[in-house]
């Protein structure tokens, strides 16, 4: 079987280390990018013909990115799938966000991932690879008290499909992914809107376990011609109702996190 050379960021936990457990079943050279990269361990699926490249990897830092390139294409001129995982949430109210707040979760959103997929694209075209990006409904609309996180990742939406149509003919596909509440650490680092990490409570309802959005993940990922995907019916809602009558959404939206954006007030 040949050797698929595929890269992880965000591999420490939650979904990006349920990815890892997919990817190493298979005879791979898999690049697990996160900031506790070095603390990653063997999955108990890895197979004989692995092997596992850790790279400490901030995406909030263009110094430590561009490192991160380096070491890539210092290993592998082909580049199969990257999954475009990492991310950082952000909640509070737009009149009380301050600036660091919105730079902080762009530049891990939004400006890290691009510098990497950049950088990796000569070997993304050599390989005619997929980027598949972990998104969420909340880029779909402008969600109250999610204003910076939402706006990010609307970014990210637009500019990874700008690339996908660009380069449709040399081959490299491009496919967006809106996981539903998923049980992770998203939720335990949160920028407050004064700019400080937070933890809030889980989300409450029926939550997807990490496994079950990787598996999906992958499963994108072998797709001939990817684009946006939904993984339920919140997501499929949001994505009609936009269209269809905005005016329901917000008010369905506002009633839903009121709460969270009127928190701060309370």
């Amino acid at each position: 079987m040949e050797i698929k050379n595929i890269l992880i960021t965000g591999a420490s936990s939650g979904i990006g280390e349920a990815l890892l457990g997919i990817s190493a079943q298979i005879p791979s050279r898999i690049f697990v990018l996160a900031r506790r990269a070095n603390e990653i361990v063997n999955p108990p699926s890895l197979s004989s013909g692995t092997e596992l490249i850790r790279i400490p990897t901030d995406m909030a830092d263009p110094h430590s990115v561009d490192e991160a390139v380096r070491q890539v294409l210092k290993k592998t001129e082909r580049l199969d799938m990257l999954f475009n995982n990492a991310g950082i949430s952000a909640h509070g109210r737009f009149d009380e966000l301050g600036m660091d707040v919105w730079r902080k979760t762009f530049a891990t959103n939004f400006f890290g991932p691009i510098q990497l997929i950049q950088g990796l694209l000569p070997a993304l075209k050599k390989a005619r690879g997929v980027v598949v990006t972990t998104s969420t409904v909340s880029a779909l609309y402008g969600v109250p008290g999610r204003a910076a996180y939402s706006a990010s990742k609307s970014a990210l939406h637009a500019a990874m499909e700008s690339m996908r149509i660009e380069l449709k003919e040399e081959g490299v596909r491009s496919a967006l992914v809106c996981v539903p509440y998923t049980k992770t650490n998203l939720r335990s680092n949160v920028l407050g809107a004064d700019g400080k990490i937070h933890s809030e409570k889980q989300a409450e309802g029926k939550l997807k376990t990490p496994e079950e959005v990787a598996k999906f993940l992958w499963e994108v990922s072998q797709k001939t011609d990817p684009r946006l995907f939904t993984m339920s019916t919140s997501g499929l809602f949001l994505k009609w109702m936009r269209n269809f009558s905005p005016r329901i959404l917000e008010a369905t939206m506002a009633k839903k996190l009121k709460l969270d954006f009127q928190r701060d007030r309370l």
